[in-house]
C-alpha cells in the first residue's frame, strides 16, 4: 500500500472533491451538509449523522502530539494515545536533525511501534479505537460510500452511495482485519515503522508517522485504502431504496429517504 505524499495542489483538489461528494450525497437523500471538520459529514432527514466517503483513500485521522494528549476520548482507550505520543518522541524536535541520520531514527521507532501493535491488536480496544477513529464514538451514525474506484467526475445523477451502520462497520472490521507490524520489503528499509491491516491477503490500512515535510512532521495518520474496506463490508446485503442509495445490512432497518 505505498503511495507518495499528495503535492499541495493534489491534496486541494482531493478536498474538493470530496466537498461536491457531500454535497451531492446530501442533494440525494435530502439531507444538509455540515459545516467544518467534524466527523459528521451530512446529516439526513431522520437527524441522524453520516460521514461520507469518496476516493481511492481515506484518511481516518492525523493527529499531533498535543491532539493526542488532550483528546479524551482518545485518552480513555486503553494505552493507545500514550503509545503514539512515545513513537512521536523519537523523534528529534528538528526535522533536519531526523534528515540527517533517517536509519538511526527510525531504528529508534521499531520498539515503540511493537508496542502500540500489541496494544491495537487486542479486541476490545480495536473496537473502541475503530469506533472512535472513524464515528467519534458516538457522534455519527452511519459511513456512507460512493462506489470506490468511481470517477470523482461523475455528475450527481451518476453515483451510487451504500450507507453502512455504525455497528455494521465495527463489527465486520473489528473481526476480519488482520494486523501486524510493517516488513522489510526491500535492501535498506528498517521494518516495524507502521501498525498494517490486511484483508485477502494484502494491506488496505496503516497506521504511520509522517515525516515527508516542515509542515508536515512528527504526525501520526491513519489511513484506509477505499476498494479493500469496501470489499470486506461489501458482504452485507444489499436493499436498493433508489437507483442511487444502497442501505447495507442493519442499516435497512434504521435509514430511509
Amino acid at each position: 500500500m505505498r503511495k507518495r505524499a499528495m503535492t499541495t495542489t493534489q491534496a486541494s483538489k482531493k478536498k474538493k472533491a470530496g466537498h461536491i461528494n457531500e454535497r451531492h450525497f446530501a442533494e440525494i437523500i435530502g439531507g444538509e451538509v455540515v459545516k467544518g471538520t467534524h466527523k459528521n459529514d451530512v446529516i439526513d432527514q431522520q437527524s441522524n449523522n453520516h460521514s461520507v466517503k469518496g476516493g481511492r483513500y481515506w484518511q481516518i485521522f492525523l493527529y499531533r502530539k498535543s491532539r493526542l494528549l488532550t483528546n479524551t476520548e482518545f485518552q480513555g482507550i486503553g494505552r493507545v494515545a500514550n503509545l503514539m505520543v512515545t513513537c512521536l518522541d523519537v523523534f528529534p524536535e528538528k526535522r533536519k536533525d531526523y534528515e540527517a541520520d533517517k536509519v538511526y531514527f527510525k531504528n529508534l521507532l521499531r520498539a515503540p511501534m511493537r508496542d502500540l501493535y500489541e496494544e491495537i491488536r487486542k479486541p476490545n480496544i480495536f473496537r473502541e479505537l475503530l469506533s472512535k477513529a472513524i464515528f467519534n464514538g458516538k457522534e455519527v451514525d452511519y459511513l456512507s460510500i460512493l462506489t470506490p474506484c468511481m470517477s470523482n467526475s461523475l455528475s450527481v445523477s451518476e453515483k451510487r452511495y451504500h450507507i453502512f451502520t455504525r455497528n455494521d462497520v465495527v463489527s465486520l472490521l473489528s473481526t476480519h482485519l488482520e494486523i501486524s507490524n510493517s516488513r522489510a520489503i526491500k535492501k535498506g528499509d528498517v521494518p516495524e515503522q507502521k501498525v498494517i491491516f490486511r484483508y485477502a491477503g494484502r494491506n488496505i490500512g496503516e497506521i504511520e508517522i509522517r515525516n515527508e515535510s516542515d509542515k508536515h512532521y512528527k504526525e501520526m495518520k491513519w489511513r484506509f485504502e477505499a476498494c479493500g474496506v469496501f470489499a470486506l463490508l461489501d458482504v452485507l446485503e444489499r436493499f436498493s431504496l433508489s437507483k442511487q442509495i444502497y442501505v447495507r445490512g442493519s442499516a435497512r432497518k434504521t435509514f430511509s429517504l
